[in-house]
């Protein structure tokens, strides 16, 4: 009993903390979601650490001189540090809002952060609200959280005429004959907007918040400011010809060059169809000259920049006032996003959609962009973990449920275990393997590239498409494919060196006749080795044939050279047991020809290489000294680069086995002893770079 009277307080400490958390504050149609754990950011490092470390400093110093205030801690922040902060962003047809969720400890040592001489806040209640300069931002905030967003409207959004007039946006173009853009039969028409209405949620009314102290907006947009702004500069219009006959007429007859004119310029009643070409124009108007018409246009690009900032700043007031005030369904309750979570990562990114995010920006490409191109793929997330030993990121992406069924097909092959007897982890400064089922990639590609690229090339192209699958899968043997090369390779490099390379190039004499002549220069290269399986040789052997034959291979002692000039190293290559070898080295091709090659790969590279479809590894250590001090900036550059990457640890990727309809990848680099945890060694490293 008395163990239950202890857990009933705990449960419920525990349940109001996973109420505080701002997640509940971020809309379920969210498109991305990113989050940073500050209770498991700050178990790697007590923020006294952070603070004394450089990039705390640094933090400090540049925050202190920038505001002209004195911060000597990032609790001065008035942050609250143990919770979870946000970013979150909304796509929509119209604008795309990109916001930050910031826990708040103390509502008044944040206030001091943000409030300066140049900045006033407005209070409404338990809530302030500060506008970011050009009204392009805002901030709003109590003594629970912080909320900025920004938006940005869409481009593409106002190219649609009839939503353009909506909003009284007009598309303003230069041309050297300058006309206005909303021009009817003729005649010029002017579009007035003392009420705006959005169509994005939620429904507002466009107009100028009010004056308060403090504010940065925008004058509301109407007939009066429309013509104060236009004043002596309005364009007339062109009038309608009011007879046909006399149309014809006057097109037998060429007309002199057009000119714009002012209507303030001329004695003439206020008409808007005042006409202001040909002979009548030119014997009563002075000609605006190009730099007139230019600037004309900027004034009225800038005016309707303005009327878009205004509306985007309106939508971002009423998307911030929702945020604060109203109850809405949470991401929380998105099926993908919670699965996507685990508690030990300090910091993590959702995605819903990569089909989504493509579809929402193909409307910017014009007539480029075609919406499904990534069909079939769903959500992404990417995840950081930092413990004692490593840090590592998972990323994980959702596929339709026929793409995880050819993708299982095709990387259902392990790597040639051959391949490992070729790898020496002591010197292999890094390594790459994969390996896919060739026949099952022949196979499910045809299946792929029509789900890829039909919705691209659009309806009308589906008996192409699918003439072109079917003529691919006749003309491909895939058995026969498979055979020759199997689907899985290995490519490492085992050091780096010098030589000399010629090169030719030209002299000018001083009559400027060009000489060709050939001149050398060391260039630092690796030394590689890559292998495939190969189980039918017999194209393989005609190739060779036929190069020995043509004099583009030579050969010695089995083994053969690639004789190309350009090439600024030489190749060679050699088939041994059923793997195709290329390298840079004859030493190396001969000690695998007579059996004599030093092996000496770890137990973690050969699981690594072994059980993955991919893998990749990069050895910081095995490249100290490697490269030239002349490529890499002098004496001092070059010892503080092999001071770098002497303290770096391996850094290891490989693919994971789809799962359910997710595939997944990790990246990881392992934490060399002396060190805390990935967060301290991660700062060393940034302070060791800095200096």
């Amino acid at each position: 009993m008395k163990k239950i009277l202890i857990a009933i307080p705990l449960l419920f400490l525990a349940k109001l903390n996973y109420a505080q958390d701002l997640v509940k504050k971020i809309p379920a149609n969210a498109f991305t979601v990113a989050t940073i754990k500050g209770d498991n950011v700050f178990k790697l490092m007590f923020v006294k650490d952070f603070n004394e470390s450089f990039v705390g400093k640094k933090l400090l110093t540049e925050t202190s001189k920038s505001l002209d205030k004195n911060f000597t801690s990032i609790e001065d922040f008035g942050i609250n540090l143990e919770n979870n902060m946000y970013y979150f962003n909304q796509l929509s047809d119209s604008i795309t809002y990109n916001c930050f969720l910031i826990p708040i400890k103390d509502a008044t040592k944040f206030e001091n952060l943000v409030n300066d001489k140049d900045k006033k806040i407005r209070t409404d209640g338990d809530v302030k609200t500060m506008i970011l300069p050009d009204s392009t931002g805002l901030i709003k905030w109590n003594n629970r959280m912080m909320y900025f967003v920004t938006g940005s409207i869409r481009s593409s959004f106002f190219a649609d005429s009839a939503k353009s007039a909506k909003y009284g946006i007009k598309e303003i173009r230069y041309q050297n004959n300058y006309d206005e853009t909303a021009m009817v039969d003729g005649v010029a028409t002017v579009t007035t907007d003392s009420a705006m209405v959005s169509t994005a949620e939620p429904m507002v009314e466009v107009i100028a918040p009010p004056a308060a102290e403090g504010w940065t907006v925008y004058p509301p947009i109407n007939k009066q400011t429309i013509n104060k702004s236009k004043a002596g500069t309005k364009k007339n219009p062109k009038k309608k010809a009011a007879k046909k006959s006399t149309a014809k007429k006057k097109s037998a007859v060429k007309p002199k060059k057009t000119t714009r004119t002012r209507k303030s310029d001329i004695n003439v009643p206020a008409d808007d169809n005042f006409t202001t070409t040909g002979s009548e124009a030119d014997s009563v108007a002075t000609a605006i000259s190009a730099d007139d018409q230019y600037d004309e246009y900027q004034k009225e690009r800038a005016e309707q920049d303005a009327r878009k900032k205004q509306l985007a700043f309106v939508w971002m007031s009423a998307q911030a006032d929702k945020i604060f005030n109203s109850n809405y369904e949470s991401i929380e309750n998105n099926k993908s996003y919670s699965a996507s979570l685990d508690n030990k990562a300090i910091a993590e990114l959702w995605v819903s959609s990569i089909q989504d995010a493509y579809n929402s920006i193909a409307p910017e490409f014009g007539t480029y962009g075609r919406s499904g191109i990534l069909k079939g793929y769903g959500s992404l997330n990417a995840k950081l973990y930092m413990d004692k030993t490593s840090f590592r990121i998972s990323t994980g992406l959702e596929l339709a449920k026929e793409q995880a069924d050819a993708y299982k097909k095709i990387m259902n092959r392990k790597l040639n275990k051959k391949f490992l007897k070729y790898v020496n982890s002591d010197k292999a400064i890094g390594f790459m393997g994969y390996s896919i089922d060739t026949k099952a990639y022949l196979e499910e590609f045809p299946k792929l590239m029509k789900q890829t690229y039909g919705s691209f090339l659009g309806k009308n192209m589906e008996e192409e498409i699918e003439l072109g699958t079917d003529l691919f899968s006749l003309l491909l043997d895939e058995e026969a494919v498979s055979q020759v090369i199997k689907g899985d390779a290995l490519f490492v490099i085992n050091g780096l060196s010098t030589k000399d390379v010629t090169y030719t190039t030209y002299d000018y004499d001083d009559d400027y006749n060009r000489k060709e002549v050939t001149k050398t220069k060391k260039e630092t290269l690796p030394d590689f080795l890559f292998m495939f399986s190969s189980e039918d040789n017999r194209l393989m052997n005609k190739l060779i044939k036929y190069g020995i034959n043509k004099n583009y291979v030579t050969v010695n002692d089995n083994i053969y050279k690639i004789e190309e000039k350009k090439s600024p190293v030489d190749i060679y290559f050699m088939i041994k047991d059923g793997i195709v070898f290329f390298g840079n080295s004859f030493a190396e091709l001969q000690s695998i020809s007579n059996n004599s090659f030093n092996s000496a790969i770890s137990k973690t590279h050969k699981n690594l290489l072994a059980k993955n479809n991919f893998s990749f590894l990069f050895n910081a250590k095995n490249l100290v000294g490697k490269v030239p001090t002349e490529e890499i900036g002098g004496e001092e550059t070059a010892k503080k680069f092999n001071e770098t990457l002497g303290k770096m640890g391996n850094v290891y990727m490989k693919s994971n086995p789809v799962k359910g309809n997710v595939v997944s990848a990790d990246i990881s680099a392992e934490i060399p002893n002396g060190h805390e945890n990935a967060l301290k060694y991660l700062f060393s490293l940034i302070e060791n770079a800095a200096k």
